[in-house]
């Protein structure tokens, strides 16, 4: 019985362990994105969205190049923190246990903001880049939907283990 509960809670601690580190991972990556200056960031997207508006448009009109960048910003900045929530909701679930849990998603969502305020902000001292307040709440909006994509598939997976007993 002792060897069963130590080997749980090696397995418990190893996953905490790994969840913590892709984690960090994570907002490694968000930061790196954020940081690249504004002509290597603008330069991708146009090519991008060159590419994207060939395949929609026979000729596509400079507007329209324009309006499918946008499109590829927008939801790059909802995509990536959408990850960004989910994974931040998914560590603090694992770490928090019981009644403690509603404090690790409150934590993880004011971690979130925390985030998607900064890289913004912080953006503004990287040359060619701008601080925009519609990008926070991109940012913000995605990691909401990452989180609540997260309960949900918790309180699912309580639902289905609940009617399989």
């Amino acid at each position: 019985m002792r060897k069963k509960r130590n080997h749980n809670l090696l397995l418990e601690v190893a996953v905490i362990f790994a969840s913590v580190i892709g984690l960090m991972l994570l907002v490694y990556f968000v930061m790196i994105l954020s940081f690249q200056d504004g002509a290597r960031s603008t330069s991708e997207t146009m090519s991008i969205a060159v590419i994207i508006a060939q395949r929609i448009y026979e000729n596509p009109t400079e507007t329209e190049i324009k309006a499918v960048s946008l499109m590829i910003r927008y939801g790059a900045h909802l995509g990536l923190f959408f990850v960004v929530g989910l994974v931040t909701t998914f560590v603090s679930m694992v770490i928090f246990r019981r009644y403690y849990r509603i404090l690790g998603v409150f934590g993880s969502g004011v971690l979130c903001y925390i985030l998607a305020y900064y890289t913004e902000y912080y953006k503004q001292f990287v040359e060619g880049r701008h601080f925009q307040m519609t990008d926070v709440a991109l940012n913000w909006y995605g990691s909401v939907a990452g989180i609540a994509c997260m309960i949900i598939s918790y309180f699912m997976n309580r639902l289905l283990v609940k009617l399989s007993s």
